[in-house]
């Protein structure tokens, strides 16, 4: 009787593991056929994309020759330099799906270094046939403003009225929201002196402690020191970050030491480095 018994149990475990390996292979097959994958993560097909934004802040960028001797050679970035003459250019990799993140540069038209690096990126995301979610750029938030080197759009910092309605920064605050994306990267650059006058990260607490997470992060990927405020919106109520984490959307302001309407190769190399650094913290790079 215990002979009977063990050679029945034999059987039905052979059984079963003809039918785990026969799943599993039609798992892979099905997979295989609709998507690339490896063992990390899901690759998204890398369909790049340029979207006008027609918010009457067009300008032509090579008028400002620190931009204009600053553009790499990318078919993809003439394009979006050309398309910056008639609005607010923001390019998409991936296809729109999977995790969404943006990156935003030029809040102020006259921190060059931060907008280049945003080309830059743009010129390496180009070149990959597959990416691990959607990434959306926007390398001039105001091209008039860039074009001119100034600071101010209409009279006023971009960086100070996010939390007004119909303001450049507050329509990319509603546009993220839109996206869906789930963290959003502010690049600028400050004079030496200045506040904050050095590299850094910069994020909040509350309401949306992701922000502090994400700059301390960020931080420690890069390098670089990282300051979290205690409450979004309260010493800069109108910044685009603070704003960005009270309507629920993790967010972070990168900052590069340079003097503002210039540009050297170091600066330009630390903000596309905090670039890497915040699509690496979102696991999309």
């Amino acid at each position: 009787m215990i002979f009977i018994l063990n050679n029945k149990f034999k059987k039905i475990l052979i059984a079963i593991l003809i039918l785990s390996v026969f799943m599993v292979s039609f798992h892979g097959v099905s997979a295989a056929g609709t998507t690339e994958t490896t063992n990390i993560t899901t690759l998204i097909k890398n369909v790049p994309k340029i979207t006008t934004l027609k918010w009457k802040t067009g300008g032509d960028v090579k008028k400002n020759y620190a931009i204009k001797k600053s553009i790499p050679k990318s078919k993809l970035v003439n394009k979006v330099v050309k398309d910056a003459k008639y609005g607010t250019p923001i390019v998409r990799f991936g296809n729109g799906s999977g995790k969404k993140v943006f990156i935003v540069a030029g809040v102020h038209g006259n921190e060059i270094a931060s907008q280049i690096a945003a080309l830059k990126l743009i010129q390496t995301l180009e070149k990959k046939k597959y990416v691990k979610g959607t990434i959306y750029i926007i390398p001039f938030t105001a091209p008039w403003v860039t074009a001119h080197n100034s600071r101010f759009y209409k009279g006023k910092n971009l960086n100070s009225v996010a939390n007004e309605k119909n303001t450049v920064t507050n329509k990319i605050i509603n546009l993220a929201k839109n996206y869906k994306v789930v963290a959003v990267g502010d690049f600028h650059c400050t004079q030496p002196g200045g506040v904050p006058g050095r590299n850094i990260i910069l994020g909040t607490k509350i309401p949306n402690l992701s922000s502090a997470n994400m700059a301390k992060g960020i931080a420690k990927i890069v390098n670089m020191p990282y300051k979290n405020e205690k409450y979004a919106a309260v010493s800069y109520p109108g910044a685009l970050e603070d704003n960005l984490s009270v309507r629920g959307i993790p967010a972070v302001t990168c900052e590069v030491k340079i003097p503002h309407g210039t540009i050297n190769k170091k600066a330009t190399a630390l903000s596309l480095r905090q670039m890497n650094g915040f699509l690496k913290y979102n696991k999309l790079l």
